[in-house]
């Protein structure tokens, strides 16, 4: 909303490659893409969605693999829950901020459909990421399903134009930010945690903020 800047996972996740076996039509659609080399620090939209893609088609091979396709899911649900913001900021059309948040919902279905892929995988503490990002995932789809769609209207007028219900409802929404910020936060720090279990070092940082600024021009949001 207009006075809360959603911190969100990108903001200060770390990166680093991938490492997969290309051994699907999507891989093999891909091209010359190197997907050990996807998620560097100039990873843009593109990059983002291509780990996203291989990610979904099974091909993380291994627990350094298996962090960056994960952390590819967060980040495109993560820019779309910011575009929202964003729209809030700028008072687009209260039906462009509904059609970004049933993107964001459609990135989560996603994200969850690809982490079910990797069950099976005895990668140290994937276990406890799997559970970790399902409860990230919740957070954020509750946060759309109980609050956002029924503040969309708001959002798309200025504060002065909020009546006194509509102030109450921001309300109601902060307080259940604050349970969002926490599960982001849990988020955040286990990937060292993981990084650690599975022997590599994580280091360097997505500018999302640019992947937000090119959805909003993609949205044609004005």
């Amino acid at each position: 909303m207009k006075r809360v800047y959603l911190v969100g996972v990108a903001a200060t996740v770390f990166l680093l490659g991938s490492c997969v076996d290309r051994s699907s039509d999507l891989a093999d659609a891909l091209g010359d893409i190197d997907m050990s080399e996807i998620l560097t620090d100039d990873a843009g939209t593109d990059e983002i969605h291509d780990a996203a893609a291989g990610f979904a088609e099974g091909l993380s091979s291994t627990g350094q693999g298996y962090f960056s396709g994960l952390l590819a899911e967060v980040i495109e649900v993560d820019v779309k829950f910011k575009e929202v913001e964003r729209m809030d900021d700028m008072d687009a059309e209260a039906e462009k901020i509904e059609e970004t948040l049933d993107a964001t919902l459609e990135k989560i279905d996603e994200a969850r459909t690809a982490i079910d892929l990797y069950e099976d995988k005895t990668w140290p503490k994937r276990a406890e990421f799997h559970t970790l990002s399902v409860e990230w995932f919740d957070a954020v789809e509750d946060l759309v399903n109980d609050y956002l769609f029924d503040l969309t209207d708001q959002m798309s007028r200025p504060e002065e134009d909020w009546s006194d219900d509509e102030w109450t409802a921001y309300e109601d929404y902060l307080v259940a930010l604050d349970s969002y910020y926490e599960v982001d936060q849990r988020w955040v720090e286990f990937q060292y945690v993981y990084a650690e279990a599975n022997d590599f070092e994580i280091g360097g940082t997505i500018d999302e903020e640019a992947m937000v600024d090119e959805a909003i021009s993609e949205d044609g949001v004005e």
